[in-house]
């Protein structure tokens, strides 16, 4: 399998959270994983909001070394408003959605890791293939 796994799947990876055995299942099942470079400011976020502790930023270190890092090229703001029109998510969670869309049309195998319940309804909308345990 091949993951691209948004913020909601990776902070559970290094802080305690309802679905960390889930994350922790998706990560050791994926041969490679994929995110959105936007998925760095949020997860640190987190990290510095909920008072981290210095193995837990550790991890996330580890964690980001590991990740391959998508960006979108050229002008995708627009492409992106225009997609968002469709789903009706918040914004990054519209960024991370519309970056995995654009992932999946060339990676094959490739599965969304979220545990945002909007998203997977937007993903399933969209025909997007989804982690299940």
């Amino acid at each position: 399998m091949t993951a691209f796994f948004d913020t909601s799947a990776i902070v559970p990876l290094i802080l305690r959270e309802p679905h960390s055995q889930a994350a922790r299942t998706a990560w050791e099942t994926a041969e490679e994983c994929f995110a959105w470079k936007w998925l760095k400011v949020e997860t640190e976020a987190a990290l510095v909001r909920r008072k981290a502790p210095a193995a837990a930023w550790q991890l996330w270190r580890t964690i980001e070394a590991s990740m391959s890092w998508v960006e979108p090229e050229g002008d995708w703001i627009e492409p992106l408003k225009t997609f968002n029109r469709g789903v009706g998510l918040r914004a990054a969670d519209a960024g991370h959605l519309f970056v995995m869309e654009h992932c999946a049309a060339g990676l094959e195998n490739l599965v969304l890791v979220t545990f945002d319940s909007e998203m997977i309804m937007a993903a399933q909308r969209r025909g997007l293939a989804l982690f299940t345990q």
